[in-house]
């Protein structure tokens, strides 16, 4: 192993050892948190991915995502193992910068550094990467990759609404599906699928049930802690992590039950929107509760978003679950790199209304144009909402935390004393 690849690791390392060990510290955490603290740990700390996902001989071939885009049901119908790999790691950022432009984002600079170096060896599993085009830096960042490993790309249409642009999309689904019978040597059959969708299925179903129980008038599980129980999903098996999650639910649904008061009913209930906060890089998630804060929900690709929308196959011929497929991946999708993306401000408003949002920290990672893009619309809506916005623009480097801290402090107290003046009034 090179040193920089030790040095990468170790770093890498020390940096989610400490998000981790923050979670497993806190006096309330739910119990059944820990199986995902131990699934991240194998892909962060530990650096044992394999021995945990049980990557046996004969091995099955690893398909590593880098956009929620491409469709897992496709993967684990033709007897693979999907890993997501989008990076928030600022030690791998740091060796991507030389492979990127310096005004490129840190999630393309990641994943970059990462595979460059192999760091953590979970990018060293995967036999291909799929790159959906959601941006024009994921477009070049898979032209990139290419040099360390084969890439497939997802074409991804901007304009969602048209009939050509569902059509296109579907034969890109078809592609990928023929690309992944080859990788594999395993024709994908209709009841391989329809068990795909429906394991999925099973694990939407808990995500939702979670999205539901974080509805709570009383905050039942921080929102770290939720995050965290969602980031697991993209480095463990789909049946195992909806067992655990069933868990995690029940443990939640017991809390409550036994709720005994609307005490801390004056937290402040906060959403964090814009760009994803992904594992490690947890800056704002940590930083919301630590000053006070409830974060009750995301709009995030590694969080909320990723896992809700469930594929609603009406008939079980191959055709008909692919239409389903390409209609679940596409049509529902909020991310800003589609235009016009009304269905972003929709999701927000019933956000607002579900979670009684007091507020929103809406994250710019440098670099991300289409984020920042929107936040005029979003800033406009939450006025008629009469929600305040604070704007964070950040990396991955961890040197502003402090400067961080100072503003969503400042933020918090500010909604505070707004839920105490209504309160009085």
């Amino acid at each position: 192993m090179g040193k920089r690849k030790q040095r990468l690791l170790r770093a890498l390392g020390r940096s989610a050892e400490g998000v981790l060990r923050g979670l497993e510290e806190a006096a309330d955490r739910p119990k059944q948190l820990d199986y995902f603290i131990e699934v991240m740990r194998a892909a962060y700390v530990d650096d044992c991915l394999a021995e945990r996902l049980e990557l046996n001989e004969p091995r099955p071939k690893v398909v590593g995502i880098y956009c929620v885009m491409a469709p897992e049901e496709l993967v684990y119908a033709a007897g693979a193992i999907p890993l997501r790999l989008c990076g928030g790691s600022h030690e791998a950022s740091c060796a991507g910068d030389e492979l990127a432009p310096r005004d490129a984002c840190p999630v393309v600079k990641s994943a970059l550094g990462s595979t460059a170096l192999g760091a953590p060896s979970l990018y060293e599993l995967c036999d291909v990467v799929v790159v959906p085009t959601t941006c024009d830096a994921k477009r070049k960042m898979g032209e990139e990759l290419a040099q360390h490993t084969e890439v497939w790309v997802l074409d991804v249409p901007h304009v969602k609404e048209s009939e050509g642009a569902r059509r296109q999309w579907l034969e890109e689904l078809h592609g990928f599906k023929r690309d992944l019978e080859r990788l594999t040597g395993n024709r994908i059959k209709r009841r391989a699928l329809k068990e795909a969708i429906a394991m999925l299925g099973r694990a939407q179903h808990q995500a939702r049930r979670l999205y539901q129980l974080r509805q709570a008038p009383v905050p039942v599980v921080r929102g770290n802690e939720a995050a965290l129980a969602l980031h697991a999903f993209a480095f463990d098996r789909a049946d195992r992590w909806t067992e655990a999650m069933t868990r995690l639910n029940d443990e939640l649904e017991d809390r409550v039950r036994h709720q005994q008061s609307p005490q801390g009913a004056q937290i402040p209930r906060l959403m964090l929107a814009g760009a994803p906060s992904i594992f490690p890089n947890w800056k704002l998630p940590n930083l919301i509760e630590e000053m006070g804060g409830a974060l009750v929900t995301d709009e995030s690709c590694v969080g909320d978003r990723y896992l809700y929308d469930p594929v609603g196959a009406v008939e079980n011929t191959m055709e008909d679950m692919m239409v389903a497929l390409g209609s679940r991946y596409l049509m529902p999708c909020t991310c800003p790199s589609f235009a016009p993306n009304d269905d972003r401000l929709f999701r927000l408003r019933q956000a607002v209304e579900d979670f009684q949002l007091d507020g929103v920290l809406y994250l710019v990672l440098k670099g991300c144009v289409i984020y920042d893009f929107e936040l005029q619309r979003v800033e406009k809506l939450m006025r008629e909402l009469g929600l305040p916005v604070l704007r964070i623009e950040t990396d991955y480097n961890p040197e502003d935390v402090e400067q961080l801290r100072t503003r969503v402090e400042a933020f918090i107290e500010m909604i505070q004393e707004n839920i105490q003046q209504e309160g009085g009034a």
